[in-house]
Protein backbone atom coordinates (compact mmCIF):
# COMPACT_ATOMS: atom_id res chain seq x y z
CA UNK A 1 0.00 0.00 0.00
CA UNK A 2 1.60 3.26 -1.10
CA UNK A 3 0.50 6.74 -0.01
CA UNK A 4 2.20 9.66 -1.73
CA UNK A 5 1.00 12.49 0.53
CA UNK A 6 -1.51 13.44 3.19
CA UNK A 7 -4.21 13.92 0.56
CA UNK A 8 -4.12 10.18 0.03
CA UNK A 9 -5.50 9.76 3.56
CA UNK A 10 -8.95 10.84 2.40
CA UNK A 11 -11.99 9.28 4.13
CA UNK A 12 -12.82 7.28 1.00
CA UNK A 13 -9.29 5.92 0.67
CA UNK A 14 -9.12 5.17 4.39
CA UNK A 15 -12.38 3.25 4.32
CA UNK A 16 -11.42 1.27 1.21
CA UNK A 17 -8.22 0.15 2.95
CA UNK A 18 -9.55 -1.01 6.33
CA UNK A 19 -7.76 -4.16 7.45
CA UNK A 20 -8.30 -4.90 11.12
CA UNK A 21 -5.37 -6.53 12.89
CA UNK A 22 -2.56 -5.77 15.34
CA UNK A 23 0.41 -7.66 13.91
CA UNK A 24 1.44 -4.97 11.40
CA UNK A 25 1.24 -1.99 13.73
CA UNK A 26 2.85 -3.79 16.70
CA UNK A 27 5.80 -4.73 14.50
CA UNK A 28 6.09 -1.15 13.25
CA UNK A 29 5.86 0.41 16.71
CA UNK A 30 8.74 -1.83 17.75
CA UNK A 31 10.73 -0.50 14.80
CA UNK A 32 9.89 3.04 15.97
CA UNK A 33 11.36 2.22 19.43
CA UNK A 34 7.96 1.78 21.09
CA UNK A 35 6.85 5.45 21.30
CA UNK A 36 4.87 6.28 24.46
CA UNK A 37 5.52 2.77 25.79
CA UNK A 38 5.40 3.91 29.43
CA UNK A 39 2.73 6.59 29.07
CA UNK A 40 -0.71 5.56 30.40
CA UNK A 41 -3.65 5.81 28.01
CA UNK A 42 -7.38 6.21 28.34
CA UNK A 43 -8.78 4.12 25.49
CA UNK A 44 -12.29 5.05 24.37
CA UNK A 45 -14.40 2.46 22.54
CA UNK A 46 -18.05 2.16 21.56
CA UNK A 47 -20.39 2.79 18.65
CA UNK A 48 -21.60 6.31 19.48
CA UNK A 49 -20.34 8.96 21.86
CA UNK A 50 -16.60 8.28 21.62
CA UNK A 51 -15.85 11.72 20.22
CA UNK A 52 -18.00 13.48 22.80
CA UNK A 53 -16.43 11.57 25.71
CA UNK A 54 -13.03 12.51 24.29
CA UNK A 55 -14.03 16.18 23.98
CA UNK A 56 -15.21 16.31 27.60
CA UNK A 57 -12.06 14.59 28.87
CA UNK A 58 -9.71 16.68 26.77
CA UNK A 59 -11.23 19.91 28.05
CA UNK A 60 -11.26 18.81 31.68
CA UNK A 61 -7.62 17.73 31.59
CA UNK A 62 -6.60 20.87 29.71
CA UNK A 63 -8.30 23.01 32.35
CA UNK A 64 -6.37 21.06 34.98
CA UNK A 65 -3.12 21.81 33.10
CA UNK A 66 -2.35 18.15 32.43
CA UNK A 67 0.04 17.47 29.55
CA UNK A 68 -2.07 15.31 27.23
CA UNK A 69 -1.89 13.77 23.78
CA UNK A 70 -5.21 13.02 22.04
CA UNK A 71 -5.97 11.11 18.86
CA UNK A 72 -9.47 10.93 17.39
CA UNK A 73 -11.11 9.69 14.20
CA UNK A 74 -12.38 10.47 11.69
CA UNK A 75 -11.57 14.13 11.14
CA UNK A 76 -14.18 16.69 10.18
CA UNK A 77 -12.30 19.27 8.11
CA UNK A 78 -8.56 18.72 8.48
CA UNK A 79 -6.59 15.54 9.13
CA UNK A 80 -4.44 17.44 11.64
CA UNK A 81 -7.49 17.46 13.96
CA UNK A 82 -6.72 13.81 14.64
CA UNK A 83 -3.47 14.43 16.53
CA UNK A 84 -3.55 17.03 19.29
CA UNK A 85 -1.37 17.99 22.25
CA UNK A 86 -2.99 20.19 24.88
CA UNK A 87 -5.84 21.04 22.47
CA UNK A 88 -3.46 22.17 19.70
CA UNK A 89 -3.60 20.30 16.40
CA UNK A 90 -0.33 18.97 15.07
CA UNK A 91 1.22 21.41 12.61
CA UNK A 92 0.60 20.37 9.00
CA UNK A 93 4.30 20.46 8.11
CA UNK A 94 5.20 18.43 11.19
CA UNK A 95 2.52 15.86 10.35
CA UNK A 96 3.79 15.67 6.77
CA UNK A 97 7.35 15.18 8.00
CA UNK A 98 6.36 12.40 10.42
CA UNK A 99 4.09 10.80 7.84
CA UNK A 100 6.83 10.69 5.20
CA UNK A 101 9.39 9.37 7.66
CA UNK A 102 7.11 6.54 8.77
CA UNK A 103 6.13 5.86 5.18
CA UNK A 104 9.74 5.60 4.05
CA UNK A 105 10.97 3.56 7.01
CA UNK A 106 8.00 1.19 7.11
CA UNK A 107 7.19 0.94 3.41
CA UNK A 108 7.39 -2.86 3.37
CA UNK A 109 5.02 -3.32 6.30
CA UNK A 110 1.83 -2.41 4.38
CA UNK A 111 0.23 -0.33 7.12
CA UNK A 112 -3.34 0.83 6.57
CA UNK A 113 -4.05 4.59 6.54
CA UNK A 114 -5.47 4.45 10.08
CA UNK A 115 -2.44 2.52 11.34
CA UNK A 116 -0.12 5.11 9.80
CA UNK A 117 -1.99 7.90 11.56
CA UNK A 118 -1.78 6.10 14.92
CA UNK A 119 1.97 5.57 14.41
CA UNK A 120 2.33 9.29 13.65
CA UNK A 121 0.28 10.18 16.72
CA UNK A 122 2.25 8.03 19.17
CA UNK A 123 5.57 9.21 17.74
CA UNK A 124 4.46 12.85 18.00
CA UNK A 125 3.21 12.41 21.57
CA UNK A 126 6.54 10.80 22.44
CA UNK A 127 8.44 13.75 21.00
CA UNK A 128 6.24 16.17 22.97
CA UNK A 129 6.78 14.17 26.18
CA UNK A 130 3.12 14.09 27.19
CA UNK A 131 2.11 12.54 30.51
CA UNK A 132 -1.20 10.99 29.47
CA UNK A 133 -2.86 9.73 26.29
CA UNK A 134 -6.47 9.70 25.13
CA UNK A 135 -6.87 7.15 22.33
CA UNK A 136 -10.23 7.10 20.58
CA UNK A 137 -10.61 3.76 18.85
CA UNK A 138 -11.65 3.61 15.22
CA UNK A 139 -14.50 1.29 14.30
CA UNK A 140 -13.27 -1.70 16.32
CA UNK A 141 -11.67 -2.66 19.58
CA UNK A 142 -9.90 -6.00 19.81
CA UNK A 143 -8.09 -5.48 16.49
CA UNK A 144 -8.13 -1.67 16.46
CA UNK A 145 -4.78 0.06 15.94
CA UNK A 146 -5.15 2.01 19.22
CA UNK A 147 -5.14 -1.33 21.06
CA UNK A 148 -1.53 -1.82 19.97
CA UNK A 149 -0.61 0.59 22.77
CA UNK A 150 -0.10 -1.83 25.64
CA UNK A 151 -0.42 0.53 28.63
CA UNK A 152 -4.19 1.20 28.81
CA UNK A 153 -5.23 1.22 32.48
CA UNK A 154 -8.55 2.99 31.80
CA UNK A 155 -11.18 1.90 29.28
CA UNK A 156 -14.14 4.20 28.62
CA UNK A 157 -17.11 2.69 26.80
CA UNK A 158 -19.66 4.79 24.93
CA UNK A 159 -22.99 3.45 23.72
CA UNK A 160 -22.60 0.18 21.81
CA UNK A 161 -25.05 -0.54 19.01
CA UNK A 162 -25.36 -2.11 15.57
CA UNK A 163 -22.87 -0.57 13.17
CA UNK A 164 -19.95 -1.72 11.00
CA UNK A 165 -21.49 -5.19 10.87
CA UNK A 166 -19.37 -6.01 7.83
CA UNK A 167 -16.27 -5.82 10.05
CA UNK A 168 -17.41 -6.58 13.60
CA UNK A 169 -20.20 -9.15 13.36
CA UNK A 170 -23.89 -9.35 12.54
CA UNK A 171 -25.32 -9.08 16.06
CA UNK A 172 -25.04 -6.64 18.93
CA UNK A 173 -23.44 -9.36 21.07
CA UNK A 174 -20.69 -10.04 18.52
CA UNK A 175 -20.05 -6.31 18.08
CA UNK A 176 -19.90 -5.79 21.85
CA UNK A 177 -17.49 -8.72 22.24
CA UNK A 178 -15.16 -7.21 19.63
CA UNK A 179 -15.20 -3.82 21.33
CA UNK A 180 -14.85 -4.87 24.97
CA UNK A 181 -12.05 -7.33 24.21
CA UNK A 182 -9.78 -4.32 24.81
CA UNK A 183 -10.40 -4.69 28.58
CA UNK A 184 -7.29 -6.00 30.34
CA UNK A 185 -6.44 -7.27 33.80
CA UNK A 186 -6.82 -4.67 36.58
CA UNK A 187 -8.17 -2.04 34.17
CA UNK A 188 -10.73 0.54 35.30
CA UNK A 189 -13.76 0.19 33.01
CA UNK A 190 -16.26 3.06 32.84
CA UNK A 191 -19.50 2.64 30.92
CA UNK A 192 -22.80 4.40 30.45
CA UNK A 193 -26.04 2.42 30.69
CA UNK A 194 -26.12 -0.11 27.87
CA UNK A 195 -28.49 -2.53 26.20
CA UNK A 196 -28.91 -5.47 28.61
CA UNK A 197 -27.09 -7.83 26.23
CA UNK A 198 -24.16 -5.42 25.99
CA UNK A 199 -24.03 -5.03 29.78
CA UNK A 200 -23.74 -8.80 30.14
CA UNK A 201 -20.87 -8.88 27.63
CA UNK A 202 -19.03 -6.12 29.51
CA UNK A 203 -19.56 -7.85 32.87
CA UNK A 204 -18.40 -11.18 31.46
CA UNK A 205 -15.21 -9.73 30.01
CA UNK A 206 -14.39 -7.78 33.17
CA UNK A 207 -14.88 -10.88 35.32
CA UNK A 208 -12.80 -12.99 32.94
CA UNK A 209 -9.74 -10.72 33.09
CA UNK A 210 -10.16 -9.23 36.55
CA UNK A 211 -11.13 -5.65 35.70
CA UNK A 212 -13.17 -3.18 37.75
CA UNK A 213 -16.41 -1.76 36.26
CA UNK A 214 -17.94 1.61 37.07
CA UNK A 215 -21.48 2.11 35.68
CA UNK A 216 -22.47 5.74 35.22
CA UNK A 217 -25.95 7.26 35.20
CA UNK A 218 -26.70 10.41 33.17
CA UNK A 219 -25.18 13.51 34.71
CA UNK A 220 -27.40 15.75 36.82
CA UNK A 221 -28.21 19.35 35.90
CA UNK A 222 -25.64 20.51 38.47
CA UNK A 223 -23.13 20.46 35.62
CA UNK A 224 -23.40 22.76 32.59
CA UNK A 225 -22.32 21.13 29.33
CA UNK A 226 -20.82 22.78 26.27
CA UNK A 227 -22.30 20.07 24.03
CA UNK A 228 -26.02 20.10 23.26
CA UNK A 229 -28.35 17.14 23.62
CA UNK A 230 -29.75 15.11 26.50
CA UNK A 231 -27.67 12.10 25.44
CA UNK A 232 -24.51 14.12 26.13
CA UNK A 233 -25.24 13.81 29.85
CA UNK A 234 -24.43 10.11 29.58
CA UNK A 235 -21.19 10.83 27.73
CA UNK A 236 -20.26 13.49 30.29
CA UNK A 237 -20.95 11.01 33.11
CA UNK A 238 -18.54 8.52 31.52
CA UNK A 239 -15.94 11.29 31.28
CA UNK A 240 -16.34 12.05 35.00
CA UNK A 241 -15.98 8.33 35.74
CA UNK A 242 -12.68 8.38 33.85
CA UNK A 243 -11.52 11.35 35.94
CA UNK A 244 -12.41 9.42 39.12
CA UNK A 245 -10.32 6.51 37.84
CA UNK A 246 -7.45 8.88 37.02
CA UNK A 247 -7.60 10.27 40.55
CA UNK A 248 -7.28 6.70 41.84
CA UNK A 249 -4.10 6.48 39.78
CA UNK A 250 -2.73 9.65 41.37
CA UNK A 251 -3.54 12.33 38.77
CA UNK A 252 -5.48 14.52 41.23
CA UNK A 253 -7.86 16.35 38.89
CA UNK A 254 -9.71 19.17 40.66
CA UNK A 255 -13.51 19.50 40.76
CA UNK A 256 -13.35 23.06 39.41
CA UNK A 257 -11.46 21.75 36.37
CA UNK A 258 -14.20 19.19 35.79
CA UNK A 259 -16.93 21.84 35.81
CA UNK A 260 -15.01 24.25 33.57
CA UNK A 261 -13.99 21.49 31.17
CA UNK A 262 -17.52 20.16 30.74
CA UNK A 263 -18.83 23.67 30.17
CA UNK A 264 -16.19 24.57 27.57
CA UNK A 265 -16.34 21.33 25.59
CA UNK A 266 -16.95 21.80 21.87
CA UNK A 267 -17.40 19.21 19.10
CA UNK A 268 -18.31 20.64 15.72
CA UNK A 269 -21.08 19.03 13.69
CA UNK A 270 -22.90 17.59 16.70
CA UNK A 271 -26.31 19.28 17.12
CA UNK A 272 -24.63 22.42 15.83
CA UNK A 273 -26.93 25.22 14.68
CA UNK A 274 -25.24 27.34 12.02
CA UNK A 275 -26.30 30.33 9.96
CA UNK A 276 -25.73 30.14 6.22
CA UNK A 277 -27.03 32.74 3.76
CA UNK A 278 -28.88 34.20 6.73
CA UNK A 279 -30.77 30.92 7.25
CA UNK A 280 -30.47 28.58 10.23
CA UNK A 281 -29.77 24.89 9.67
CA UNK A 282 -28.96 22.19 12.23
CA UNK A 283 -25.98 19.90 11.60
CA UNK A 284 -25.59 16.50 13.21
CA UNK A 285 -23.26 13.61 12.39
CA UNK A 286 -25.78 10.85 13.23
CA UNK A 287 -24.65 7.98 10.98
CA UNK A 288 -26.39 4.90 12.36
CA UNK A 289 -29.63 3.80 14.02
CA UNK A 290 -28.55 4.55 17.61
CA UNK A 291 -27.42 8.06 16.75
CA UNK A 292 -30.53 8.68 14.65
CA UNK A 293 -32.71 7.54 17.56
CA UNK A 294 -30.96 9.99 19.90
CA UNK A 295 -31.42 12.76 17.32
CA UNK A 296 -35.11 11.89 16.98
CA UNK A 297 -35.55 12.15 20.74
CA UNK A 298 -33.92 15.60 20.69
CA UNK A 299 -36.47 16.66 18.10
CA UNK A 300 -39.20 16.71 20.78
CA UNK A 301 -37.71 19.92 22.21
CA UNK A 302 -37.44 21.72 18.84
CA UNK A 303 -39.74 24.65 18.26
CA UNK A 304 -42.46 23.98 15.65
CA UNK A 305 -41.29 20.40 15.09
CA UNK A 306 -44.90 19.18 14.89
CA UNK A 307 -45.32 21.16 11.67
CA UNK A 308 -42.68 18.97 10.06
CA UNK A 309 -38.91 18.78 9.70
CA UNK A 310 -37.02 18.97 6.41
CA UNK A 311 -34.20 16.42 6.60
CA UNK A 312 -31.28 16.64 4.18
CA UNK A 313 -30.13 13.06 4.58
CA UNK A 314 -27.07 11.38 3.08
CA UNK A 315 -26.23 7.82 4.17
CA UNK A 316 -23.37 5.53 3.15
CA UNK A 317 -24.48 2.37 1.36
CA UNK A 318 -23.27 -0.02 4.09
CA UNK A 319 -25.48 1.66 6.73
CA UNK A 320 -29.01 0.60 7.69
CA UNK A 321 -30.86 3.55 6.18
CA UNK A 322 -34.26 1.88 6.63
CA UNK A 323 -33.85 1.83 10.42
CA UNK A 324 -32.61 5.44 10.41
CA UNK A 325 -35.52 6.72 8.32
CA UNK A 326 -38.11 4.88 10.42
CA UNK A 327 -36.88 6.53 13.59
CA UNK A 328 -36.26 9.99 12.10
CA UNK A 329 -39.18 10.68 9.77
CA UNK A 330 -42.50 11.69 11.37
CA UNK A 331 -45.81 13.04 10.11
CA UNK A 332 -45.45 16.21 8.00
CA UNK A 333 -41.70 15.65 7.52
CA UNK A 334 -39.88 15.93 4.19
CA UNK A 335 -36.89 13.76 3.29
CA UNK A 336 -34.38 15.36 0.93
CA UNK A 337 -32.15 12.45 -0.06
CA UNK A 338 -28.60 13.29 -1.19
CA UNK A 339 -25.43 11.27 -1.77
CA UNK A 340 -22.56 11.44 0.71
CA UNK A 341 -19.76 13.15 -1.25
CA UNK A 342 -17.15 10.68 -2.55
CA UNK A 343 -18.85 7.72 -0.87
CA UNK A 344 -21.09 4.92 -2.14
CA UNK A 345 -24.50 6.10 -0.93
CA UNK A 346 -28.16 5.18 -0.74
CA UNK A 347 -30.24 6.55 -3.63
CA UNK A 348 -33.98 6.76 -4.25
CA UNK A 349 -33.99 3.75 -6.58
CA UNK A 350 -32.53 1.67 -3.73
CA UNK A 351 -35.13 2.94 -1.25
CA UNK A 352 -37.93 2.02 -3.63
CA UNK A 353 -37.11 -1.63 -2.98
CA UNK A 354 -37.80 -1.20 0.75
CA UNK A 355 -41.37 -1.57 1.98
CA UNK A 356 -43.36 0.94 4.07
CA UNK A 357 -41.78 4.08 2.61
CA UNK A 358 -44.66 4.90 0.26
CA UNK A 359 -46.18 7.51 2.57
CA UNK A 360 -42.96 9.47 3.10
CA UNK A 361 -42.40 12.65 1.10
CA UNK A 362 -39.01 11.90 -0.49
CA UNK A 363 -37.17 14.18 -2.91
CA UNK A 364 -33.82 13.20 -4.40
CA UNK A 365 -30.98 15.56 -5.30
CA UNK A 366 -27.67 14.88 -7.00
CA UNK A 367 -25.80 17.12 -4.54
CA UNK A 368 -26.46 18.47 -1.06
CA UNK A 369 -26.19 22.08 -2.23
CA UNK A 370 -29.11 21.47 -4.62
CA UNK A 371 -31.18 20.26 -1.67
CA UNK A 372 -30.29 23.44 0.20
CA UNK A 373 -31.26 25.50 -2.86
CA UNK A 374 -34.61 23.69 -2.89
CA UNK A 375 -35.21 24.90 0.67
CA UNK A 376 -34.26 28.43 -0.33
CA UNK A 377 -36.83 28.23 -3.13
CA UNK A 378 -39.74 27.47 -0.80
CA UNK A 379 -42.28 30.25 -0.21
CA UNK A 380 -40.87 30.63 3.28
CA UNK A 381 -38.03 29.04 5.21
CA UNK A 382 -39.34 26.10 7.30
CA UNK A 383 -40.50 27.14 10.79
CA UNK A 384 -38.59 24.22 12.32
CA UNK A 385 -34.91 24.47 11.46
CA UNK A 386 -33.99 22.01 8.66
CA UNK A 387 -31.49 19.29 9.60
CA UNK A 388 -28.59 17.93 7.58
CA UNK A 389 -27.44 14.54 8.84
CA UNK A 390 -26.52 10.94 8.03
CA UNK A 391 -22.73 11.07 7.79
CA UNK A 392 -19.80 13.02 9.20
CA UNK A 393 -18.46 13.24 5.64
CA UNK A 394 -21.65 14.95 4.48
CA UNK A 395 -21.48 17.40 7.39
CA UNK A 396 -17.81 18.12 6.65
CA UNK A 397 -18.51 18.91 3.00
CA UNK A 398 -21.45 21.13 3.91
CA UNK A 399 -19.33 23.11 6.40
CA UNK A 400 -16.60 23.57 3.76
CA UNK A 401 -19.23 24.62 1.22
CA UNK A 402 -20.85 27.11 3.61
CA UNK A 403 -17.49 28.71 4.45
CA UNK A 404 -16.54 28.97 0.80
CA UNK A 405 -19.82 30.58 -0.25
CA UNK A 406 -20.37 32.98 2.64
CA UNK A 407 -20.93 36.54 1.55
Amino acid sequence: MNFKNLDSLSPKFERENIQLGLSRIKKCLTKLNDPCKNIPAIQIVGTNGKGSITAFLENILYEDKKNIGVTTSPHLLDICERIRVNKENIDKEEFEKLFKKIQNNLSTDKLTPFEQIICCALKFFDLKKVDLLILEAGLGGRLDATTAHHFRPIIAIGNIGLDHKEFLGDSIIKIAQEKVAVIKKNAFVISCNQDIQVEEVIKSRAKEVGAKIMWKESLSSNYELGLKGKFQRQNAAVAIGVIEALNNLGFSVKECSIKRGLKKAKWNGRLELIKFLNKKILLDCAHNYSAAKALSEERQSWENNQEGVHWILGVQKQKDIAAMIKVLIKKNDHLLLVPVPNQASWRLKDLSKIENFNNIKIFEFERFDLAFNYLLGLKEWPKCNPVITGSIFLIAEFIKFSKKHKF
